[in-house]
């Protein structure tokens, strides 16, 4: 009724304009009259508008969302829903300190549509009972995937593995920076997904942090670090077991004791005349192979005449060794040993390759190492029961091993080592005899060791969850957690697996970046490294996924129905009647004056 009574108005005001005796302008005041009056009306009486709403339904931003897919959404919803943003920002969108608020602020909520990287599995908790619509985003450029071994022995190569995501036509570059100095590189030019391999050789023993670094145009960026334990070389008890006085023998015998490893080595002279030679090891009678005697030793290197030289007694005692005590063999040999008595450690298939007695071949084996080798006529069959050691090319093996219960029996066809040595090539030497020991000489059994389970990068303020088996355990063990830079520690419950009585589990929270050790109080430490929160930024975003994507996965199946469709009135905004009044009444005050 009030705003009739204000429109009645208009028509005074129009009948005043028309009156006027200058009919100059007369179309424009009448206009201008019949906005002025109209616009007054609506500031006075601000009309409204229907909006409709779904208080059932909202739009979840998180890092990484892409602005295509929530603009489809906002265009294909029924009822518009509201948008909220968590850890990012977003124009349109309101930001939320905590996922509890948005259930708090929608009551009646029964789906999220939830775009971006996803959520941690701690904080999807906050939407339980909600059907969450995942819509995330692909991980963006960069390493998409990584490995390296969280330790390694003295002499082996450190090789990081990985996968990586380029976008561009700009050349992009990836370093490893070890002691001071880019050591390896390698470049990525296609558009696309490429694996890529870096490597390094430690010189010495120790716990090392190595970086990849990543560089594109102008810009450098650190991609991540390489955290590696660089062990001491096992010193070895080896066995050498000689039919007659050999070249290979003898500089094999020296050079392992050279690297400290403990020598033993029987050659026969005759039928029954044998000299033995020890070296870094107290002297021992060799005459006769002993349970007691292959106790003391890691791996036995032999030919296929010493062994058909032993007794059927030391045969069994050696043969017992291999599969009780996990002592390795290796038998290197110029030609296939077919003989019975032998064939527990020398039965590998053979084909051959040449009429000559011996070959040139291009032999590989572990850290992409290649050399020229003299090797038998011979290759070694490859089947399912044999690992490969050193191979040659189309895939043929030179030396391969297979297991034997507890131990593992090797041979090898590469017969002329030594050659190496007189050429100078220690280097390729000492690369081809520890790859062949580190592979058959019997393992170093561990009745306990830690594992960190997850994350795959710890990094602060993360959980972080280690596990500790031990196979001696009567009861539950105590753990503390030391930084190893300032020592400060905290203690680590443990908890025990109740389906695996040997394993303990634990987690905590660690705060700073870093070298950490974890003890038990009977227990040599274990450490582990805890990255920077920018490095390895691919792995967070993965797990983020994984975990929303399993979240969802544990969901009700049943479909939510169509969430129900509200209308809220909305005031129209005062200020564009507010502009229609000044200008309509300033235009009336200036044609009456002029």
């Amino acid at each position: 009724m009030m705003q009739l009574t204000w429109l009645l108005a208009i028509p005074v005001v129009l009948w005043l304009a028309w009156k006027r005796p200058n009919r100059q302008r007369l179309a424009e005041r009448l206009l201008a009259s019949v906005v002025a009056g109209i616009s007054l009306v609506l500031l006075v009486f601000p009309p409204t508008t229907q909006q409709a709403i779904s208080p059932g339904t909202a739009i979840l931003l998180t890092e990484g969302y892409n602005a295509d897919t929530l603009q489809n959404l906002l265009q294909n919803a029924a009822a518009g829903p509201s948008v909220y943003s968590y850890r990012t920002t977003a124009a349109n969108a309101k930001p939320l300190e905590s996922l509890y608020l948005l259930r708090r602020e929608h009551p009646s909520l029964t789906q999220v549509h939830l775009l971006g990287h996803g959520l941690k599995k701690e904080e999807l908790q906050a939407l339980k009972g909600v059907q969450v619509q995942p819509h995330l985003s692909a991980i963006p450029a960069g390493p998409t995937a990584m490995h390296w071994p969280e330790s390694i022995k003295l002499g082996e190569a450190v090789e990081i593995a990985g996968q990586y995501k380029k976008e561009g036509e700009e050349a992009t570059w990836l370093y490893l920076q070890a002691a001071g100095q880019a050591q390896d590189s390698m470049q990525i030019v296609t558009d696309t997904t490429a694996g890529f391999l870096l490597r390094y050789t430690p010189k010495q023993a120790g716990h090392f942090v190595y970086t990849v670094v990543k560089k594109s145009g102008n810009g450098t960026d650190t991609l991540g670090r390489v955290p590696v334990q660089v062990q001491p070389v096992q010193e070895l008890g080896v066995l050498l077991l000689a039919s007659s006085p050999l070249f290979e023998f003898r500089f094999l015998k020296n050079h392992l004791a050279e690297l400290q490893h403990r020598v033993a080595l029987r050659t026969s002279i005759s039928k029954d005349i044998s000299q033995s030679e020890w070296l870094n090891m107290p002297r021992m009678s060799l005459d006769r192979l002993t349970p007691k005697l292959l106790q003391q030793f890691d791996v036995v290197i032999t030919e296929p005449l010493a062994l058909q030289g032993l007794s059927a007694g030391e045969r069994a005692f050696l043969q017992r060794a291999v599969t009780e005590e996990g002592l390795g063999i290796l038998t290197v040999t110029n030609a296939p040993a077919n003989a019975r008595s032998t064939s527990f450690f020398t039965s590998f298939q053979t084909r051959r390759l040449s009429q000559q007695d011996t070959r040139s071949t291009r032999a590989s084996w572990a850290d992409n190492v290649t050399a020229t080798a003299t090797a038998a006529p011979y290759t070694l069959v490859n089947t399912t029961a044999v690992a490969g050691l050193v191979a040659e090319q189309d895939n043929q093996l030179l030396a391969g091993a297979k297991r034997a219960g507890w131990g593992k029996v090797a041979m090898s066809l590469v017969s002329q080592t030594f050659s190496w040595q007189l050429e100078g090539k220690k280097d390729v030497y000492a690369s081809y005899w520890a790859n062949l020991l580190s592979a058959v000489a019997k393992q170093e059994v561990q009745e306990r060791f830690w594992q960190v389970v997850a994350p795959q990068v710890p990094k602060p303020d993360q959980l972080l969850t280690l596990t500790f088996t031990d196979y001696t355990a009567a009861d539950v063990p105590s753990a503390t957690v030391t930084h190893v830079a300032d020592s400060a520690s905290v203690s680590l419950p443990l908890a025990q697996n109740p389906l695996q009585l040997t394993q303990f589990s634990g987690s905590f929270w660690p705060r700073r970046s870093g070298w950490h050790q974890v003890q038990t109080p009977d227990d040599l430490p274990y450490l582990f490294y805890v990255q920077d929160s920018t490095d390895w930024a691919f792995a967070d975003l993965q797990v983020r996924q994984q975990e929303t994507k399993a979240f969802v996965a544990q969901q009700n199946a049943v479909p939510v129905a169509d969430a129900a469709i509200a209308y809220r009135e909305e005031q129209v905004p005062l200020i564009w009647f507010f502009l229609l009044f000044v200008l309509s009444s300033g235009f009336l005050w200036l044609e009456e004056k002029f």
